[in-house]
């Protein structure tokens, strides 16, 4: 596979007619206010990738998306995006384009890219490619031979064969009048039968129930493979089947940590789907799996202790005492691994993710912490209904919002040194007190009134929303602001003070992770 988007000419650009014009078959693509034109032979690529023939900024679409390619019957669009690419409303892998087609990249409504061949009419490409017809057989010789072309995919033999094919009556991935060879069939697609098995169909019931309840051809089809889809049969079974084996269990924490984990994966695709941090890599993911099992360990070592020592009673109005005796240890544990993580990275490897990265990173911390105390909660003795509902429904979620606001300021604090332990400590401090907030409403401090409890988790909701939608935006600003740049006072005085865009030891040469999108921010 080439290295660029642009694989340039593997054949000649035309065939010679005999009147001497050159038979032209162009693809013209266009996106956006991007639009290029291809030659026949050349091969193009359209994705992420900055060399891409069109470039497609969605994080949802793949670094190499789609390919086009020149073939035998004309151009041909392949899929080779991990999301995948529709046509049509569906997902398909490839596409023989004969007449204008809009395809949507990584999702049904994701960009939208525009292909429309444009040829020469007809008449001059039947004169540069094709022989003339030879004689037409007998009648019944004809008859028989067209009932074979039709079994096999092609027109009818007593088409034109200088005929193009009219928009809406080819579907795509089929050959049409006067092409010289069969496109590979559409995943799914549904093959014509011959005409004797047309003709039979009626009486025929194996026939029928094969039409209309085509299980072999799902069970070959690809798209059917794919990740969503996998999803929705897994989340559709493990309810039925987790009755199943704990329908005799009388461990209420297993079942607090079953269903907890169950709804936690549902929050981090749309947290997923809100911040757009971009693709997850293998390094994202190792990521993940470290802060979940420091987590795991700190819970017991720092966050219950811390509570025990100096955390308020149950029913206790003291709302410093549910700030720091509930919210900063909590908070503290859900933050501490994405903070040490980011650090390591930067020192030992130099290596800087984007903001929204650590934000999307930080709601996994979070929403683990949820399912960990749900698990706890769920298992005591003075569980009931509406306390099971809180911990499996809520609580992962409280957290998650929580902690997605401070891995935006671990983000920030990571990627901009001067101001560095003051956004880090934004990022405790701000969860920490809604954490608290949080915590006192429902200490009936209000009596039975929790109206105050609704309103604080919208306002962190807002918050969380706020911070999701304009990170890209406040970091841009935060990138150019004097205040911001340089030096941390503090964390890097081993480095020599030098104006902004010179060369700074290995600040020059920190290179973008996988979710930095390629940007390399100025200090």
């Amino acid at each position: 596979m080439s290295s660029s988007g642009w694989d340039g000419l593997a054949g000649p650009l035309g065939k010679q007619c005999p009147s001497g014009r050159e038979a032209v078959n162009q693809l013209i693509v266009t996106y956006g206010n991007q639009q290029v034109v291809l030659q026949p032979g050349q091969v193009a690529r359209i994705g992420r990738r900055e060399d891409s023939a069109l470039v497609i900024g969605d994080p949802r679409v793949s670094r190499e998306h789609v390919r086009l390619s020149w073939g035998p019957q004309g151009w041909i669009l392949e899929n080779l995006g991990r999301a995948g690419t529709f046509a049509w409303g569906q997902p398909v892998t490839q596409i023989l384009l004969t007449q204008p087609v809009e395809a949507q990249l990584a999702a049904a409504d994701g960009p939208t890219v525009h292909f429309e061949p444009n040829t020469y009419p007809a008449a001059h490409q039947a004169t540069a490619i094709w022989e003339p017809a030879a004689p037409e057989p007998a009648t019944a010789e004809r008859d028989t031979s067209k009932a074979r072309a039709y079994a096999a995919g092609s027109a009818y033999a007593d088409a034109a064969p200088s005929a193009p094919p009219t928009p809406g009556t080819y579907a795509a991935g089929r050959a049409y009048p006067g092409s010289t060879s069969q496109a590979a069939p559409m995943p799914g697609a549904f093959t014509p039968p011959s005409v004797a098995q047309d003709s039979a169909s009626s009486t025929n019931v194996t026939r029928t129930l094969q039409i209309l309840i085509p299980v072999r051809t799902w069970l070959a089809d690809p798209t059917l493979r794919q990740w969503p889809k996998l999803l929705v049969t897994v989340y559709a079974l493990l309810p039925v089947i987790a009755l199943v084996v704990l329908q005799n269990s009388t461990d209420l924490s297993t079942i607090g940590w079953v269903y907890s984990l169950y709804i936690a994966p549902l929050w981090a695709l749309v947290f997923w789907w809100l911040i757009r941090p971009g693709p997850i890599g293998k390094m994202h993911t190792g990521i993940a799996a470290v802060i979940v099992a420091t987590e795991y360990i700190l819970v017991p070592v720092l966050t219950i202790p811390w509570e025990k020592a100096i955390g308020p009673a149950g029913s206790s109005h003291d709302l410093f005492a549910w700030i720091f005796g509930v919210g900063l240890p909590e908070e503290l544990t859900k933050a501490v691994p994405v903070l040490v993580l980011a650090t390591f990275l930067l020192k030992a490897r130099n290596t800087k993710l984007d903001v929204r990265m650590w934000m999307f990173l930080a709601t996994l911390s979070g929403l683990f912490f949820g399912v960990y105390e749900a698990s706890r909660y769920i298992g005591s003795d003075n569980v009931n209904i509406l306390s099971l509902f809180e911990r499996v429904f809520v609580d992962g979620l409280q957290h998650a919002l929580w902690a997605g606001v401070a891995g935006f300021f671990i983000g920030l604090g990571t990627n901009y040194r001067r101001q560095r332990f003051l956004l880090w400590s934004l990022g405790i401090a701000i969860p920490a007190v809604l954490h608290g907030l949080n915590d006192w409403s429902q200490s009936g401090i209000f009596g039975s009134n929790l109206w105050p409890w609704v309103f604080i988790q919208a306002f962190s909701v807002f918050l969380f929303l706020g911070y999701a939608s304009s990170a890209h935006a406040i970091e841009q600003e935060v990138r150019f602001t004097p205040i911001f740049r340089g030096e941390s006072m503090i964390l890097d005085l081993s480095h020599a003070q030098t104006p902004w865009g010179e060369d700074r030891s290995t600040a020059s040469n920190i290179k973008p992770g996988p979710g930095d999108l390629g940007t390399k921010y100025p200090q």
